[in-house]
């Protein structure tokens, strides 16, 4: 009796140290801050969130703890798993920022750097910009990600309030798509210049979307605009479809890095 209550011990701690009963991430306490600190604008009510640090941070242990590489069996699918590797970087990215808030420059030194902040997901050290390059951008492939995740800078996409409800990611990407592209401050087309004013996210990331509308169109000499287009709504979507891609004008708009602050 004493070798069974044993073997059944046993079998316990291997599957412990496996992390096989490892707990399931439970994504509340960051939808309950979120929509609690963040505004309809995405902007960060950061002293606020700063007094409820300890409640951010558990959420943070959770994730330091588990991810899709870690514990694969948790995350049914590839939309799953993009939920988690985006809402990770979101709320790593606020608690950085929270905990060392009042300082403005602790994402973005005098450089402009941030990728370069250390970060834990799933019992493995990385850095943000690991997570957001090699993990996020070449594991999905999937451009709309740069209209969700969130540098911590003003001029990144709005930060979400809530958590993309489960199995609804390619959901939310699209509407994160069409609210940044909609948005003046990112995306203008002046039709009498025929000049298409955009964010440098569209210059810095032009691979992503290029590659997406060959995959997509078939086409070998894409342009920006036929991306522009997918989302952008409007009379600004008739004039810029009207208008021979041969002739579009492209420019890019300053990139504001201060803090998103309320």
């Amino acid at each position: 009796m004493n070798m069974m209550l044993f073997a059944v011990l046993s079998l316990f701690a291997c599957a412990s140290a496996f992390g096989v009963y490892a707990q399931e991430i439970n994504y509340s306490e960051y939808d309950r801050l979120t929509r609690k600190y963040v505004d309809e604008r995405g902007l960060v009510n950061y002293n606020g969130l700063k007094s409820e640090l300890g409640a951010l941070k558990t959420f943070i242990d959770q994730i330091s703890a588990v991810s899709p590489q870690s514990h694969p069996q948790q995350f049914k699918d590839s939309g799953e798993q993009l939920r988690y590797w985006m809402t990770a970087y979101n709320a790593w990215v606020m608690y950085i920022a929270a905990s060392e808030y009042p300082s403005k420059s602790s994402l973005w030194n005098f450089l402009g750097l941030f990728r370069n902040r250390d970060i834990k997901l799933g019992g493995k050290q990385m850095k943000l910009g690991d997570l957001e390059h090699k993990i996020i951008r070449a594991g999905y492939k999937d451009p709309r990600i740069h209209f969700y995740i969130n540098c911590g800078a003003s001029g990144c996409p709005a930060l979400g309030r809530g958590v993309i409800p489960q199995l609804k990611t390619s959901d939310a990407l699209d509407q994160s798509a069409r609210r940044f592209i909609n948005d003046t401050k990112n995306v203008k087309y002046d039709a009498a210049d025929k000049r298409l004013y955009l964010s440098k996210i569209f210059d810095w990331f032009e691979d992503d979307f290029l590659n997406y509308l060959k995959e997509k169109n078939g086409s070998q000499t894409p342009h920006i605009a036929q991306y522009i287009l997918l989302y952008l709504d409007g009379p600004s979507h008739e004039a810029l479809q009207k208008t021979p891609l041969n002739e579009i004008r492209v420019s890019y708009l300053s990139y504001d890095k201060s803090l998103n602050e309320q």
